[in-house]
């Protein structure tokens, strides 16, 4: 076996060695703080408690007077004489006034449940929106320290790629002057082969 293809070898062992730069991590508490200001998750059940908020404005609305106030005015002119006498112009002004007021005074006490109903309803939808952002921080939590963990078996699996690719040069170094025979060589030209495999799992990982 000449020099030749052991170095092809390595320049790959050293190729895959560059191929992704190290992942930037944020800290726990950066990934916690993006994960809740960018979840649209979360964006939607706050939705969903306004919603809830104002159904229960509203249905403590029905239990308020309604008044209603209407003013209108009128204003009349007329003529009176014949067409050679000039006659006399009157104008008369009218202005009327209503109002009304509409108050519940008994339904059963159906407005009355269906108010607490609006409220519990709130209740139910804050509760659901707090279990929200605990799955989503628990997501966050379980997302970084899977990235952590990942990051660590990319630089475990590197730097046993680049141990075996010292190896591989020894090997080839002593079966040059006859230390060891071709089948030490392509032992360790394998361990280079799977190692550089898994890099490349570990990488696909992160």
């Amino acid at each position: 076996m000449t020099i030749r293809p052991i170095r092809r070898t390595l320049a790959a062992v050293a190729a895959v060695l560059a191929l992704t730069p190290a992942a930037q991590a944020d800290t726990l508490a950066d990934a916690l703080v993006g994960a809740y200001n960018t979840s649209g998750l979360l964006e939607q059940n706050r939705a969903l408690l306004r919603a809830a908020d104002e159904d229960v404005a509203i249905a403590a609305s029905t239990l308020r007077p309604v008044v209603d106030f209407i003013v209108a005015a009128q204003r009349d002119y007329s003529t009176t004489g014949s067409s050679s006498v000039a006659g006399v112009t009157t104008n008369t002004t009218s202005v009327t006034a209503q109002l009304g007021l509409d108050w519940l005074i008994w339904d059963n006490g159906a407005r009355r449940l269906s108010l607490d109903a609006a409220r519990e309803t709130v209740l139910a939808t804050r509760q659901s929106l707090v279990a929200v952002e605990q799955n989503i921080l628990l997501r966050a939590v379980a997302a970084y320290f899977n990235v952590v963990r990942q990051s660590e078996n990319v630089a475990l699996q590197r730097n046993n790629l680049r141990l075996l690719g010292e190896e591989l040069r020894a090997a080839q170094d002593r079966f040059d002057v006859g230390e060891v025979t071709r089948t030490d060589v392509a032992l360790a030209e394998s361990r280079v082969a799977a190692t550089r495999s898994a890099l490349s799992a570990a990488l696909g990982g992160l």
